[in-house]
């Protein structure tokens, strides 16, 4: 009885996330409140609460979610004996498959930069995210440093302006994904925009 318990508990979190997704990338963030999505998932609003402290743990947990198991993904990617290029190429084909293709990836995206509007109540999630990107972006400027210590990369270039760029470029295809989806097929593009990427770095031969 305790494990079917258990399971239902978690069958009742899932569908609570799953209605978050679609309440709050239809009427926003702020707009939004914990009764919208309880009667989203047919549930009270004391079995929200049962699951969440209150609306900004409930957006907390459903971007982690979302953007957690691609940030693990990417990380476990960085491997000492890859290439700088083929790290950078491996990252940018991981980002760019899932922000065409993963609907709760690509729906926490549109949440969090088209549907936020970001309020005191969620400035501590805004710095624990804005940590999150920084990490990622030394990251990628290591990965820099390395690449044109090897010559891989172009010498003239500054790592961390390298890294701009490539962050920057991978965020932009994402909010291109989603105001401009008819215009351009961006998962069948990966390898032209990879080409595109690499033009602009490495050392010409």
């Amino acid at each position: 009885m305790a494990r079917k318990t258990k399971e239902e508990a978690e069958k009742t979190r899932q569908a609570l996330l799953a209605s978050a997704f679609k309440v709050f990338s239809t009427k926003g963030y702020a707009k939004t409140t914990l009764q919208d999505i309880a009667t989203d998932s047919n549930v009270t609003r004391g079995a929200v609460y049962w699951h969440f402290k209150n609306k900004t743990d409930l957006f907390e947990k459903l971007l982690d979610h979302a953007f957690l198991p691609v940030q693990q993904v990417i990380f476990s990617k960085i491997k000492d004996d890859d290439s700088p290029q083929e790290l950078l190429v491996s990252l940018m084909k991981i980002w760019l498959h899932h922000v065409t293709s993963d609907d709760n990836f690509r729906t926490a995206f549109e949440i969090i930069f088209n549907k936020t509007e970001w309020s005191e109540e969620l400035m501590p999630f805004k710095l624990k995210y804005k940590d999150e990107e920084l990490k990622f972006i030394k990251m990628v400027e290591s990965i820099f440093s390395k690449g044109i210590e090897q010559g891989v990369f172009r010498k003239d270039l500054t790592p961390s302006v390298a890294s701009a760029f490539y962050y920057s470029t991978l965020f932009g295809l994402a909010q291109y994904s989603l105001f401009f989806e008819q215009e351009l097929d961006i998962n069948k593009e990966i390898d032209s925009l990879i080409d595109m990427f690499l033009h602009s770095c490495l050392c010409k031969n």
